[in-house]
């Protein structure tokens, strides 16, 4: 039985909505990037620690490119 999946960021751009959101699955932990509500990345991972890490980067990686934490929330980032 699979895991419900967890938004673990959001950002948004020109009216445009990107999440990333992670599942236990039987074969690991999996990381989904949508774009407007249609998967466009999803990698399986063998631990946590490598899955959160690489969400991580792709959320840098896409505020670097311009896309912005929707207004009034965190969107699952952890300013530590």
């Amino acid at each position: 039985m699979e895991d419900q999946p967890t938004t673990l960021w959001a950002l948004e751009r020109e009216g445009r909505v990107m999440t990333c959101a992670v599942t236990l699955v039987p074969y690991g932990i999996e990381i989904t990037i949508a774009r407007d509500g249609q998967a466009i990345v999803t990698r399986v991972f063998e631990t946590g620690e490598e899955a959160l890490a690489w969400a991580e980067k792709k959320r840098g990686d896409r505020e670097a490119a311009g896309w912005k934490r929707p207004a009034g929330e965190d969107a699952g980032r952890s300013d530590r």
